[in-house]
C-alpha cells in the first residue's frame, strides 16, 4: 500500500465520503475476513456456509482467530487446515505466545505449515483471565517481536502483526507504541492489521504517523461490522477503541431485535472509496454477516468543521481551553525533558512546543485536563512553532513535525472525548505572532529597518498552517495579534493553503491589548482591526491574553456591537504580581466572564495566561444554561482602516 502523507486526514475523509454509497465499489477494495472458530457443530455448519458463500468474492485471505491463552487453539488449526484444502481462499491462522513454550509454538507452527497455511497473524496475546497481565514463560517469547523472529526461522511464512491506531492499552505512549510496531516488522513481517476504529481520520492520522516513524511496511486498516452494539461495546472497553457516542444512539433499544440491528447496521454504512485492503472483523463467534462498518461521523453527514461549530455555538457558550505555558511551568520540566534525545545544539529549556516530540504525555495530559474541566475547543501547543521563534533554539528544521504531531495529539485526545459523550470537540491549531513585526522598527534609529519582510513571514506561516491542518487541526488560530500586519501575513497564508486544498480552512483571530485605551502594538483600535481583518470571513474573532477580564470589559463590549461572527474571549486570570505569578482565583475570573455572558456579548470563553483548568471549569459552570450571543446585522456600509476606523455611508 503506497502511503501517501500529502494528502491531509480530514479531507481525505471527506473524500471517502463524497460519493454515493457503493458508487464503482468493483475492484475497489481487496477484502479479507476474520472469524472465531466455531464452539459447536451447528456453529461449525453456519461458519462454512459462510465460507463457501464469500469464496466467490475473492477474498484476500480469511483468517481465523486463536482464544485468549491458546484456549482455542485445536479449532483454530482444524478451521483454518480445512480452508486452506477445501476452498481456493488463502487461509490464514493466527498464533500467540500466551502460556506457550517455543518448542510448543514451534510444533503448531510446523503443523500449520505441513496443512499447507503459509501465513500467519503473529499476536503477544491476551491471558486468559480477562485485564490480568501478560507474563512471558521462561521457556516461550516474550513478545510479539520475538514471536515473528521465531517463526521466521522456521519457515518462510507470510507474517502479519497488529497495529493500534488509538495506542494499545498497555502502552506507555503512542510514540513507544509506534516503536513495538517496527520492531515487529524489522523482525520480519510482512504487514500490520489494525486494531477496529470507528472513524475514518482514526487510521488515516495514525497512517501518517507510522510514515512519520519510518516504517513504509503495509498498513491494513481493521473494521468491526456491527450488528449486536453491545458486544462492541465489551470489546471497545478492552481494547481502549472510541465508540462514537452517534452509534450508541443509533442501536439504542435493539437488543432483543437482531433482524432491526441488522438493518440499522447496513443502512447506516458507507464503503470508504480509497483503494485500501479492508479485513472486517467479527464480533460475534461464528456470525458471518457482511455489513458494512458505519462511518456517519460529522464529515459523513457533509458538516464542515465550520459548519459544526456555528451549529453548537448556537446552542450554548462554548467553552475554549486555558493557558498551556504557566501549566508547562508548573510540572518544573527539566533541560533534558525538553530535549529528549533530539540531539539539538542548543538548551532546550522553555521550548514549550518541542514537547509533541520529546515529551508529548505532557501536553496529552494538559489537553485531558481542560477536556475534563468542560472544554469544548483545545488549543494545539503550538504558540512558538514557527521557523523565526524556534530559530532561538536550533529547531527551525523541526516545525513541521511539532506542528504536525502536536495536532495528531489534541486531535486524538478530542476525538476520544467526542466519542465518549457524543459532544463535539474541535481543535484549533495556533499560531502566535512570532518575536518579530512587519510594522514596527526594532532600531529607534533606524524607523525604515524591518527584521523580516512580508513574503518571508507569509512563508514562514504557511509551513506552520500546512503541518497544523495536515495533523487534523480544524481551525488555524492566530493568537495574540499585536501587529496587524503580521497577522494579515497570516491571514494570506491560510488563504494560500485553501487555494492548495481546494477547501475551507477556518480562521480564527485574536488580537491582544498592549494599553488600556484599546490598542495593539501596531496602534490599531478594535474597530480598526476587524475592519482589516473582516474580509477573510474568520468563524470567530475576539481577544485573549492583554489583561484580566475587568480590564478587557469595554472592549469586549465594542467588538460584540460590530463583529459579525463569533466573539471568542480568553483573557489572563488578572495580571501578574511582582514574582510573575497570577493570583486571580478560579470563581473571580468566571465572575468576570459571567457578566459578558449575561449582557449577550460573548459565543466562546477560555483562559489565556494563568489560567488552569480550575478556572475553566469555573467558567463552564458560570455560564451553563445562559444564551449565546446573537450576531449583529451589520448594516452594509465603506468601512475602512487606518490607525482608526472610517466608516463611509453608502
Amino acid at each position: 500500500m503506497t502511503i501517501d502523507i500529502a494528502n491531509l486526514p480530514t479531507a481525505e475523509s471527506r473524500r471517502a465520503m463524497a460519493s454515493p454509497m457503493f458508487a464503482d465499489v468493483a475492484g475497489d477494495a481487496a477484502v479479507s475476513f476474520e472469524f472465531f472458530p466455531p464452539k459447536t457443530e451447528k456453529m461449525n455448519e453456519t461458519l462454512w456456509d459462510a465460507v463457501k458463500t464469500l469464496e466467490p468474492l475473492a477474498p484476500r485471505f480469511v483468517s481465523v482467530t486463536y482464544g485468549a491463552g491458546g484456549s482455542t487453539r485445536e479449532r483454530t488449526h482444524a478451521t483454518v487446515a480445512r480452508i486452506a484444502q477445501e476452498t481456493r481462499i488463502p487461509a490464514a491462522a493466527h498464533l500467540t505466545c500466551v502460556d506457550a513454550s517455543r518448542d510448543d509454538i514451534a510444533d503448531v507452527a510446523n503443523a500449520y505449515w505441513d496443512a499447507g497455511i503459509r501465513h500467519i497473524v503473529a499476536l503477544r496475546g491476551d491471558p486468559p483471565n480477562q485485564g490480568g497481565k501478560f507474563v512471558a514463560r521462561d521457556d516461550g517469547y516474550a513478545s510479539a517481536a520475538d514471536l515473528v523472529d521465531g517463526l521466521r526461522r522456521l519457515h518462510p511464512f507470510e507474517i502479519s502483526v497488529a497495529a493500534y491506531p488509538e495506542t494499545h492499552p498497555e502502552a506507555l505512549s503512542g510514540a513507544s507504541d509506534l516503536d513495538n510496531l517496527k520492531r515487529k516488522l524489522d523482525a520480519g513481517a510482512t504487514r500490520a492489521i489494525t486494531q477496529f476504529f470507528f472513524e475514518p481520520d482514526i487510521f488515516f492520522r495514525f497512517r501518517d504517523a507510522v510514515a512519520g516513524a519510518g516504517i513504509d511496511a503495509e498498513i491494513v486498516p481493521g473494521l468491526m461490522p456491527v450488528s449486536n452494539f453491545a458486544a462492541v461495546q465489551r470489546m471497545s472497553a478492552m481494547t481502549g477503541t472510541a465508540v462514537p457516542h452517534w452509534m450508541e444512539r443509533l442501536f439504542e433499544g435493539l437488543d432483543d431485535l437482531p433482524a432491526a440491528r441488522q438493518l440499522v447496521a447496513a443502512t447506516t454504512a458507507a464503503v470508504c472509496r480509497r483503494r485500501s485492503q479492508f479485513p472486517f472483523l467479527h464480533a460475534e463467534q461464528s456470525r458471518a454477516e457482511l455489513c458494512y462498518l458505519s462511518f456517519a461521523g460529522t464529515e459523513a453527514k457533509g458538516m464542515t468543521p465550520r459548519e459544526t461549530l456555528l451549529a453548537e455555538a448556537a446552542k450554548r457558550i462554548l467553552i475554549t481551553d486555558g493557558a498551556f505555558g504557566t501549566e508547562i511551568q508548573n510540572r518544573k520540566l527539566t533541560e533534558s525533558d525538553y530535549a529528549g534525545s533530539l540531539g539539538l545544539s542548543h538548551d532546550q529549556k522553555g521550548n514549550n512546543d518541542i514537547l509533541a516530540l520529546t515529551k508529548p504525555d505532557v501536553p496529552e495530559a494538559i489537553h485531558r485536563a481542560y477536556f475534563d474541566a468542560g472544554a469544548d475547543i483545545a488549543e494545539t501547543n503550538t504558540f512558538s512553532a514557527n521557523r523565526i521563534s524556534q530559530a532561538d533554539y536550533g529547531a527551525e528544521q523541526l516545525v513541521a513535525d511539532i506542528n504536525r504531531e502536536s495536532a495528531r495529539l489534541a486531535r486524538r485526545v478530542a476525538d476520544e472525548y467526542a466519542a465518549h459523550d457524543g459532544r463535539p470537540r474541535f481543535v484549533a491549531g495556533a499560531i502566535g505572532p512570532t518575536n518579530k513585526t512587519l510594522s514596527l522598527s526594532p532600531d529607534v534609529n533606524d524607523p525604515g529597518y524591518r527584521e523580516i519582510d512580508w513574503d518571508h513571514l507569509v512563508d514562514v506561516y504557511h509551513e506552520q498552517a500546512t503541518a497544523l491542518v495536515d495533523g487534523g487541526a480544524d481551525f488555524i488560530l492566530i493568537e495574540t495579534v499585536f501587529d496587524t500586519l503580521n497577522a494579515k501575513a497570516g491571514i494570506m497564508a491560510v488563504k494560500q493553503l485553501e487555494a492548495e486544498l481546494n477547501r475551507d480552512v477556518p480562521l480564527m483571530l485574536s488580537m491582544t491589548l498592549t494599553d488600556l485605551s484599546g490598542r495593539n502594538l501596531s496602534g490599531h483600535t478594535i474597530d480598526a482591526f476587524w475592519y482589516a481583518v473582516r474580509h477573510a470571513k474568520p468563524v470567530t474573532i475576539g481577544l485573549n491574553c492583554s489583561f484580566g477580564a475587568t480590564q478587557l470589559r469595554p472592549h469586549v463590549k465594542a467588538l460584540s456591537a460590530i463583529a459579525d461572527t463569533l466573539i471568542m474571549v480568553y483573557p489572563n486570570a488578572g495580571l501578574p504580581n511582582e514574582l510573575g505569578a497570577y493570583d486571580e482565583l478560579p470563581q473571580e475570573t468566571a465572575a468576570f466572564v459571567h457578566e459578558w455572558a449575561a449582557a449577550g456579548q460573548v459565543n466562546i470563553l477560555g483562559g489565556c495566561c494563568g489560567s488552569t483548568p480550575a478556572h475553566i471549569a469555573a467558567m463552564a459552570r458560570a455560564v451553563a444554561g445562559i444564551a449565546p450571543r446573537t450576531m449583529p446585522v451589520v448594516e452594509t456600509r465603506m468601512r475602512l482602516a487606518g490607525l482608526e476606523p472610517m466608516v463611509i455611508a453608502a
